[in-house]
């Protein structure tokens, strides 16, 4: 079996996935509501028989810490299924310390001068930020004639090696559509050359942070230069335009050496021939954290990520890895329990609604040349609202509604797809944890809730398919359950 990330087939899926929760909320309440129900029978009956209400019992289980409340085990082992959805759990389980969870408020909010100044002093070293001077470059579009050079160089070399292949020349752009010819391209680029300054000329750019609310973009609520910090360039980017139907911020450092656009799309294999050393990179993001005074955030844990190119040595431009780096991330924690960290980004959207909120993140990458990246999107406020501790349900309850919702979660959906495949959920963490979940209608407010997360890894087969595809990121959940009243909870939508 080819193992690989989905990028086809299996990515629609997981998007109509996303936007067929719908149903899976119903069952949801078909599942949870008669739970509710045995609980008040068995205290109702207890009391009778003069035992302790449960009332009682509950308050006394949460004095005695996380662990004693929910009496999860060490481990947890299970294997169930259908003929279409087949779940294997081996896992250990991952319980924070502390007395308990408690009641947090949540608001969203900007970036400002503050959080700026914090991360550009410890990651670039507070050195200024600069662009291309427009006015005196902007005959050859702002690059130099080394610049230029080194396209045109790279568009021969690549004319050279379709035209071996027997295409006539004509370029094929990243969706795979013809475009111009590969003479066409470069005779513009050599019209460029003649204008090209052999050097750059800059300007300062004033690292000024600001926000004026209002319902369309304004360039003044973003900042974007570049800094050269001990002779490497950097793209500094921070986007403020929180508007009423986009709530997407984020400040982001990348290092402007070719393909510097990480992502996590890279295979054991690939990663593994990096060689980084990743404890000592998590160690080296640590300090970084530390230095900008994130002391409220923690690691999450890490993952290989590769910086992206199109492929010089196939027509139809399939991208593949370049650069290998290890990503960082970093989650917040309150009263020293962490909010569980996922791949999820929390913008899928339901019928009728035309925003989301995207789930605060912090990313630190670094290759084998040192730092690379930084990532940071829609921070967050968090006011406590109560000392008092929340009572959990206990991980017997969890599991039963795990063992049930999680098969007949997927076999419902991949159930009505046109081709339906065999799907196979290994669970290797279960991992309990805050979440922010939005308050529906306001996407800027919400609360942070203690959930369970089972995490692990999907795989996809389709009846006539040669290959499997397979989702195996560490930070994939793949049910989220509340650990107060048993709800399922759809970490695409926020609640």
């Amino acid at each position: 079996m080819k193992r690989k990330k989905i990028l086809g087939a299996c990515m629609c899926s997981l998007s109509l996935l996303l936007a067929g929760c719908q149903n899976s909320a119903q069952t949801r309440e078909e599942l949870v509501t008669p739970r509710e129900q045995e609980r008040e029978q068995s205290q109702a009956e207890e009391e009778q028989d003069g035992a302790l209400p449960k009332e009682t019992e509950q308050t006394e289980a949460v004095s005695g810490g996380i662990a004693q409340q929910v009496q999860a085990p060490e481990r947890y082992a299970w294997e169930g299924g259908d003929e279409i959805v087949s779940v294997k759990v081996d896992a250990p389980v991952v319980i924070p310390e502390g007395e308990g969870f408690k009641n947090w408020r949540v608001t969203s909010r900007v970036f400002t001068q503050e959080d700026y100044d914090r991360v550009s002093q410890t990651l670039l070293g507070g050195e200024k930020l600069w662009n291309r001077d427009e006015k005196l470059m902007g005959a050859s579009n702002g690059f130099t004639a080394g610049e230029i050079d080194a396209k045109i160089a790279d568009l021969k070399a690549r004319k050279e090696s379709y035209e071996a292949r027997g295409y006539q020349g004509e370029i094929i752009d990243e969706a795979g559509a013809k475009g111009r010819t590969f003479d066409e391209e470069i005779a513009q680029w050599e019209k460029l050359r003649e204008s090209a300054p052999s050097e750059i000329s800059a300007v300062e750019v004033p690292a000024v942070v600001s926000y004026t609310e209002t319902n369309e973009y304004l360039e003044e609520n973003s900042l974007f230069g570049m800094a050269t910090v001990e002779g490497k360039d950097f793209n500094v980017f921070l986007d403020n335009n929180l508007l009423p139907d986009w709530r997407w911020i984020n400040f982001e450092i990348r290092s402007d050496e070719a393909d510097s656009n990480f992502t996590d799309m890279v295979d054991e294999e690939t990663a593994a021939a990096a060689g980084l050393p990743t404890a000592e990179i998590e160690k080296m993001a640590g300090e970084a954290m530390a230095a900008m005074g994130f002391t409220d955030f923690a690691v999450a844990g890490g993952e290989y990520m590769g910086a992206l190119s199109a492929s010089e040595e196939h027509p139809e431009r399939e991208f593949e890895v370049t650069q290998i780096g290890y990503g960082v991330h970093f989650t917040r924690l309150l009263d020293g329990v962490p909010v569980t960290y996922t791949g999820e980004d929390g913008t899928s959207l339901e019928e009728g609604v035309d925003t989301s909120w995207p789930y605060e993140k912090i990313t630190l990458i670094y290759t084998a040349d040192g730092f690379a990246g930084f990532t940071w999107t829609d921070p967050y406020e968090v006011e406590k609202e109560s000392d008092e501790y929340l009572f959990l349900l206990p991980f017997q309850e969890i599991q039963g509604i795990f063992e049930e919702m999680m098969v007949r979660k997927y076999s419902d959906f991949f159930g009505d797809v046109e081709e339906v495949p065999t799907v196979e959920f290994v669970i290797d963490q279960v991992r309990l944890g805050y979440m922010r979940i939005v308050e529906k209608g306001t996407w800027t407010e919400g609360k942070m809730v203690p959930v369970w997360d089972f995490m692990g890894s999907e795989t996809i087969r389709y009846p006539d398919a040669d290959e499997s595809y397979v989702l195996d990121g560490p930070c994939e959940s793949w049910l989220t359950i509340n650990a107060l009243d048993g709800t399922v909870i759809d970490r695409g939508f926020g609640y």
